[in-house]
């Protein structure tokens, strides 16, 4: 068991995160020990044929036994907005000491023809392969539950909140405890670090730091992940069209990156107000969302139309 001490002031200051990086390295135990994960069998299968090509010469080393990894391949994350890429490139610059002295922790020994570049190149590798395809829907998922956590916390404080996230998380008078996930018991105080929330699908129980004294860090699992492999495939475009009008479903595929009004309307060769009025909706109902790029304001797609798009 680990239990976090939080002063009034660090119940104030939790906060929710995603970090694909550590979806990443956690789903490495999924593929370790399927039985584990039920919930996430429909995944397992599905990747299967693509494991052959990765580096598992780097990657069977990355999770041990007992489901521990190296902290620095899950670096805590600051947001709910974070990127693989720039998580990618902090595990890349991390020091040889830190590498040496984490991999020998999980691994009892350094691998040997291990380096920080080898592990970053088979960790984006795989990413690329196995995870990017369904991080959209992942990603979901995720963003869902930290929406309905954010409720909880406002409409009936931090403690309720906290009760609420896992039966092996609990929290009462300034103690959170975090069971089913070491051999060993530990006590730390968060001590004006800030602790971080994140949804992982990958626990199952929950995810804590490896190393005694690390940055504080909470993972639990997610509402809603019986229902995430439920739907096999995205909606065909007909199917979109039948949906939300073949107009806008068209301009829904357009968006693969943000653009303007005048952009999408040029390309679909019809008026900049047609395309406007569609936006709107389209905005209204959550499925684009706009960003100001100096005098521009440019609309890309919300996660839920990545979701209905396969985009």
């Amino acid at each position: 068991m680990l239990t976090y001490e939080l002063t009034s002031r660090d119940l104030e200051e939790v906060r929710f995160a995603l970090s694909p990086a550590c979806e990443t390295v956690l789903s490495l135990r999924a593929l370790r020990d399927p039985g584990r994960f039920p919930l996430q069998l429909p995944w397992i299968r599905a990747v299967q044929p693509l494991l052959e090509g990765l580096d598992w010469t780097v990657l069977s080393h990355l999770v041990n036994d007992t489901m521990g990894s190296p902290d620095y391949l899950t670096p805590r994350p600051t947001s709910p907005l974070t990127q693989f890429a720039d998580e990618l490139a902090l595990i890349a610059a991390v020091d040889q000491e830190t590498f040496t002295r984490q991999l020998t922790a999980v691994n009892g020994e350094l691998p040997q023809g291990l380096t920080p570049a080898r592990v970053a190149t088979a960790l984006d590798d795989y990413w690329q392969m196995v995870m990017a395809p369904y991080w959209n829907r992942m990603r979901t998922i995720l963003s869902a539950d930290i929406t309905y956590r954010g409720h909880v916390l406002t409409q009936q404080g931090t403690g309720a909140m906290l009760n609420e996230l896992g039966p092996a998380i609990s929290y009462r008078q300034g103690l959170l405890k975090v069971d089913k996930v070491s051999e060993i018991s530990r006590v730390e105080k968060v001590d004006g670090r800030g602790l971080v929330l994140q949804p992982s699908l990958f626990g199952p129980h929950a995810v804590i730091p490896y190393d005694p004294g690390a940055e504080p860090f909470l993972g639990y699992p997610p509402r809603g992940q019986a229902n995430l492999w439920t739907v096999v495939a995205p909606p065909t475009p007909q199917d979109l069209a039948h949906l939300i009008g073949t107009a806008r479903a068209r301009i829904l595929q357009l968006l693969t990156h943000p653009r303007t009004t005048t952009d999408v309307a040029a390309e679909l060769q019809v008026t900049p107000s047609a395309v406007s009025q569609h936006l709107q909706l389209l905005r209204r109902t959550g499925l684009v969302e706009p960003q100001r790029a100096g005098k521009q304001v440019l609309y890309r797609p919300t996660e839920l139309a990545q979701l209905l798009t396969g985009n």
